[in-house]
């Protein structure tokens, strides 16, 4: 299998303007998959903090943070796996959050996952 058939599909895109409310997107991918990266940019500096969730198909007491990044003046974010958290199961989903604490900005999210 090549690496560029491995991809699930095109990347998933996501964007929010921070000063109307904060990003919160939840996947329905609905198989299994893994995250290849979760990109983010920014429309101009921004100082807020995404959080990048496991949301697992068990229930919220299973739910795991993979990544909490605190961002400070900055214009943009790739978050890529460590090994063993990229793989995700049937009904488990990723959740993506960016809060809009300066309500300044608009967050471009592209989220690239390949077959699990």
């Amino acid at each position: 299998m090549t690496k560029l058939s491995r991809f699930l599909k095109l990347p998933i895109s996501k964007s929010q303007d921070l000063s109307a409310a904060v990003l919160a997107y939840t996947t329905t991918i609905g198989r299994k998959f893994r995250v290849e990266s979760i990109s983010f940019k920014f429309s101009q500096a921004i100082t807020e903090t995404i959080t990048i969730t496991k949301d697992s198909k068990l229930g919220a007491n299973y739910d795991t943070v993979l990544r909490n990044k605190s961002l400070i003046a900055e214009t943009s974010f790739i978050y890529v796996p460590e090994r063993g958290d990229e793989m995700f199961n049937i009904g488990d989903e990723l959740q993506i959050d960016c809060t809009d604490a300066n309500g300044v900005g608009i967050v471009y999210v592209e989220i690239k996952l390949s077959e699990g």
